[in-house]
């Protein structure tokens, strides 16, 4: 790892960071328990290329994106898994002799002894940026197909099925099973984990990139041993099998601690469990990382600068919304505010934020939540959702008494938001008073940046998008992803949001007062330079990030 000093001598002395901006990230980072680097990311003062290129000219050595890059299996074969873990090291190609190697530290004098008496090969070295460093390693694990189905193979053949299912889920071949699925989970870049009992197989399917697929089926016989299995690990009643139970646990994968959320339900066929993986070491996205851009980031900037008020994030589930906010939070957490949050669940563990899980069977909704929260004096808050007239009242209260608040609803768009807010019973006035900001987003799939290729839309299509680009833009090649090992031949790796942002001005709150129409507001909006969603999917497709395709399917009009 690089040395704080020469960390500050570096990012000074180009003049991106103020030394006030980067003594607060010091800070900051001192007491959330972040990297340096990772804080003046999320906090958007610097990108990771701008410092990676900073960091390679200081040490005098070639900058490298790895983003993009493949090693050779030649490279991976020269430096063992474990040792390229180890050192932070990155083989990925041999040329005439030379070993090209990237590394997180570039001064690590034992890390290049060591590649040097392994491979006898001369050294190219590089520095790479450690999220790239950490993707990049990965590649070690493209067999993993294969290593998976033959240990799933053997350990199912290993476990004894007469046994008691409590009794099979402390049994070495179970826990072999569930460790690989997991790690095979975590190593595909999945966000759940769903476990089906079916009438004969156990079905284990993954979600990626939003999209479910079907990985591998079980025999049936295995299917209560690892329901028991995950019981034990989330501290669950194992005996009941009749009523739904939640919990967590967490496991270490290599050098990450990955949290796991339990949904457990019973089903005709045996009890269905769905997990939902949650990456703890990881750094918080930044919000130009999520993909806020542009005019949008600056009225997310502006709006979360404001002492009080409420900004409000919408869309479906599953669009994205609680880690924006969690986003948001992030560059709000400083020693100087206290930030507070009511959620159902909780996510994500945030250093210095106290997270209140509600628990309905306990009295202990997001409105009393709420009202107990406001005691203790703070300054930011975040309501995981606002669902009821009451949730809405207490929220209106906060963001009227002084505080910034942070909420989440379900409407399709930025400009039903104020309507739906309404119909809950909330007075106009006092709607027009304290929302600052309206965003409404959706998730959309990324072209694998590994196998893109440019193409012309359809006549038909370029007729559709015309109506939202001059026309002539309309016609401008836009790109796709023709499918590669990378992407296991889907065209698509990773995912990024589309954004629509509603700053509440002078006029949008006389309409709020008049309680006029979402049409009405959206209507004004669009006339205050608002970028609807299906304009900023177009945008970021034109840009070669996602597909005209990908966008349709998302924000359907």
């Amino acid at each position: 790892m690089i040395l704080p000093n020469t960390l500050r001598e570096i990012i000074l002395k180009s003049g991106f960071v103020s030394p006030a901006d980067f003594d607060e990230a010091v800070k900051t980072s001192n007491e959330l328990g972040k990297t340096i680097t990772d804080v003046l990311v999320y906090r958007g003062l610097i990108s990771e290329e701008a410092m990676g290129q900073l960091v390679a000219q200081h040490y005098k050595v070639p900058y490298i994106n790895l983003t993009h890059k493949t090693a050779s299996k030649e490279a991976l074969a020269s430096i063992p898994e474990e040792a390229a873990n180890a050192f932070h090291m990155f083989p990925f190609s041999i040329e005439n002799g030379v070993l090209h190697l990237a590394l997180e530290d570039p001064s690590d004098i034992e890390a290049k002894e060591f590649a040097k008496r392994k491979t006898g090969l001369n050294l190219k070295i590089y520095y790479a940026i450690t999220p790239d460093m950490t993707r990049s390693l990965g590649q070690y694990k493209h067999n993993i197909k294969e290593v998976f189905t033959k240990i799933i193979e053997e350990n199912i053949q290993k476990n004894v099925s007469k046994k008691e299912a409590v009794e099979q889920a402390e049994d070495l071949p179970v826990i072999k099973i569930l460790d690989t699925i997991l790690e095979y989970a975590v190593v595909e870049g999945a966000s759940d984990v769903h476990f089906e009992a079916l009438e004969l197989v156990f079905l284990i399917r993954f979600r990626i990139d939003g999209i479910l697929h079907d990985i591998l089926e079980m025999p049936k016989s295995i299917h209560q041993a690892i329901v028991a299995r995950i019981k034990i690990l989330s501290q669950l009643k194992i005996d009941e099998h009749r009523i739904p139970q939640d919990g967590r646990f967490k496991i270490k994968i290599k050098e990450n601690i990955i949290a796991f959320r339990v949904s457990i339900l019973p089903a005709f066929y045996g009890e269905n469990i769905v997990l939902r993986i949650l990456p703890e070491t990881a750094r918080p996205l930044s919000l130009e990382e999520l993909g806020v851009t542009g005019h949008n980031l600056e009225l997310v900037k502006t709006s979360i600068k404001k002492p009080h008020g409420m900004i409000l994030v919408t869309g479906p589930t599953g669009s994205g919304k609680t880690t924006t906010l969690y986003s948001i939070l992030t560059i709000l957490n400083t020693t100087d505010v206290k930030i507070t949050t009511v959620e159902d669940p909780v996510e994500y563990g945030i250093r210095r934020v106290n997270q209140i899980q509600i628990n309905p069977a306990a009295g202990l909704t997001f409105a009393t939540g709420m009202r107990s929260l406001l005691r203790h004096d703070p300054d930011i808050v975040m309501v995981g959702e606002i669902r009821d007239k009451e949730t809405a009242e207490m929220a209106i209260q906060s963001a009227l008494t002084g505080h910034l608040v942070l909420s989440t609803l379900h409407t399709n768009d930025a400009s039903s938001t104020i309507p739906r807010f309404l119909d809950m019973g909330a007075e106009g006035f006092l709607v027009a008073s304290t929302v600052n900001l309206v965003v409404a987003q959706r998730l959309v799939r990324k072209i694998c940046t590994n196998c893109i290729e440019s193409y012309k839309p359809s006549e038909e299509l370029i007729k559709y998008l015309s109506s939202f680009i001059d026309a002539k833009n309309a016609g401008q090649n836009f790109y796709r992803g023709k499918g590669c090992n990378e992407c296991g031949m889907k065209g698509y790796k990773g995912r990024i949001g589309i954004y629509e942002c509603l700053e509440v001005n002078e006029e949008i709150r006389q309409l709020i007062v008049k309680r006029t129409s979402a049409e009405e507001i959206n209507k004004a909006a669009l006339g205050n330079k608002m970028i609807p969603l299906l304009q900023d999917g177009i945008n970021k497709a034109s840009g070669g990030i996602t597909t005209i395709e990908e966008v349709l399917r998302v924000v359907r009009e």
